[in-house]
C-alpha cells in the first residue's frame, strides 16, 4: 500500500504537469496485481523486481539476507540500484525485513551523498510472516530519480582532480564488510577488496579499516563503463618484501604461525613478511584439525624451499627440518604387527594414535564401531593420552598414511 499510494501520487503529478487526460485505470489495476505478487510470493521464491509498464517505471530492492550484507557489503545493492536507474526507473523502493534493518540504515546513509537519487521518505509498516506465523515489521525507503543528474560528472571529477590509475589519494571509509569496503574519494564512490586492504592476509576488511577513518590509498583501476574506482592499500613504501633482509634458499628461519586454511599455513618472518607453508610440508604425517589449530601462535624453525621473486612469496617447509621417516616405516611396519600406542587426537571420523618411533596412525570410525563397548561412543569415552592396543591394518606409502585397527577386532 505505501508503494501503491506513492506511485499514484507521482503519477497524478506527472499527468497534471503534462496535461495528460489518458485513462490509465487498467494499468493501475495491473500495477496492483504486480505489487501483490511481491507481498504474496512463496518463501524463498524468485520474483521480478522491475516493473516497466507505462506509465509506471518502478523497481524494488529487497534486503532480507543479513549474512550476504555482512559478507559482500553495499556494492551488490549499489550496483543493482545503478542498473535500475540505467534501465529507466523513476522510483526505486528498498524493502527491508527485520534481519536486515541495520544494513538498511547503512545503505541509506551511503545513499545520502548519491547524486542520482533523492531519498524521498522512509516508511515503517507491517506484513504477515509465514515463517513466524504472525505480523512482522517492514521498512521501506522511497527513492526518486534526480532528473538533473548528468552521467558525465564522473569523468569530469576525475579530470578536475587529475585522478588516474596509480594516483595516491586520501579516502574516507563509509562502509566495511567482510570481502569489500566502500570508500569516498573526492566525493566519488570507490571500492577496496579484502586482498588489497593490507600486505598481510586478513579474513575481514574490518581488521584493516574502520568506518569514519581516513587512509592513504592508491587507485588500482578506474572502470569508466560502470563509474567504479578500485583502490589498494598495498603501498610500495610499506611492502615488507623490500623492508626486510630476505632469507636464502635452503636456509633455516624462525617464524610465527598466525593462520591456516585447507591448503597452507601462514607465518610471519621478522614481524612483517608473510611466509607460506603448504599443508603437506607441515608434517611427514597427516595433521588433524585440532593439531592444525594448536600450531597457531607458536614459533617454529622452518626450511626455505622456494623463493618466488615475481610474486614476492617465500615458501618453507617444517617437515624437511627432520629426516623423512617413511623409508624406515616402509621397512619396519608390516601388516598385522601389534603395538601399544597412545591416543594423540580424537575426531568424529577417526582416532589418531602415536606408535613407537613417533609414527602416527589412525583408527577409522568403522573399526571403532565394530569394536563395540566403550569404542562405539569413542568421542565421549576415549581420552587423549590413553593407552590403546592396535594392529597395523595397512600402510599407504604413496599417501603417507598408516591405518590401524583395534587389536580386539582381530581376536
Amino acid at each position: 500500500m505505501p508503494i501503491f499510494i506513492n506511485e499514484l501520487e507521482l503519477l497524478s503529478e506527472g499527468l497534471y504537469a503534462e496535461n495528460d487526460k489518458t485513462d490509465y485505470s487498467e494499468q493501475v489495476i495491473q500495477f496492483i496485481e504486480y505489487l501483490l505478487t511481491i507481498i504474496n510470493r512463496p518463501l524463498h521464491s524468485e520474483i521480478e523486481l522491475e516493473y516497466f509498464v507505462n506509465p509506471f517505471k518502478v523497481s524494488t530492492i529487497l534486503l532480507a539476507k543479513a549474512q550476504r550484507a555482512d559478507s559482500q557489503g553495499l556494492k551488490p545493492y549499489l550496483r543493482r540500484l545503478k542498473i535500475n536507474l540505467d534501465k529507466g526507473s523513476e522510483s526505486v523502493y528498498i524493502i527491508a525485513y527485520p534481519l536486515a534493518f541495520d544494513f538498511f540504515e547503512r545503505l541509506l546513509n551511503s545513499l545520502e551523498s548519491y547524486e542520482r537519487i533523492f531519498i524521498k521518505k522512509e516508511i515503517k509498516t507491517q506484513y504477515y510472516s509465514e515463517l513466524l506465523g504472525r505480523q512482522s515489521n517492514l521498512k521501506i525507503a522511497v527513492l526518486t530519480r534526480n532528473d538533473v543528474f548528468v552521467d558525465g560528472e564522473f569523468e569530469q571529477i576525475l579530470n578536475s582532480y587529475n585522478l588516474k590509475e596509480g594516483s595516491k589519494v586520501k579516502g574516507l571509509v563509509e562502509d566495511v564488510s567482510q570481502k569489500e569496503s566502500l570508500i569516498s574519494v573526492m566525493g566519488l564512490r570507490a571500492y577496496i577488496s579484502k586482498y588489497d586492504c593490507s600486505w598481510s592476509s586478513i579474513s575481514n576488511c574490518e581488521e584493516a579499516l574502520k568506518v569514519g577513518h581516513e587512509y592513504d590509498f592508491i587507485i588500482k583501476k578506474i572502470d569508466k563503463t560502470s563509474n567504479y574506482i578500485y583502490l589498494t592499500r598495498r603501498l610500495p613504501e610499506t611492502n615488507p618484501w623490500d623492508l626486510v633482509d630476505l632469507p636464502k634458499l635452503n636456509s633455516s628461519v624462525e617464524i610465527e604461525l598466525v593462520n591456516y586454511d585447507t591448503i597452507k599455513f601462514i607465518g610471519v618472518y621478522q614481524n612483517s613478511l608473510e611466509i607460506y607453508i603448504q599443508m603437506e610440508e607441515m608434517s611427514w604425517f597427516f595433521l588433524t584439525p585440532n593439531q592444525c589449530r594448536n600450531y597457531i601462535g607458536t614459533t617454529v624453525n622452518v626450511k626455505v624451499i622456494n623463493i618466488d621473486e615475481d610474486n614476492e612469496k617465500i615458501y618453507c617447509s617444517l617437515r624437511q627440518t627432520e629426516m623423512d621417516p617413511w623409508p624406515k616405516i616402509h621397512q619396519s611396519l608390516q601388516k598385522e604387527m601389534e603395538f601399544t600406542g597412545r591416543v594423540t587426537d580424537i575426531t568424529s571420523n577417526y582416532i589418531q594414535v602415536k606408535l613407537p618411533h613417533n609414527f602416527l596412525g589412525i583408527i577409522p570410525k568403522e573399526s571403532l564401531d565394530k569394536a563395540g563397548f566403550e569404542y562405539s561412543n569413542f568421542e565421549d569415552n576415549v581420552v587423549i593420552g590413553q593407552g590403546i592396543e592396535v594392529v597395523i591394518s595397512k600402510v599407504f606409502i604413496a599417501r603417507r598414511r598408516i591405518r590401524l585397527d583395534l587389536k580386539r577386532n582381530k581376536k
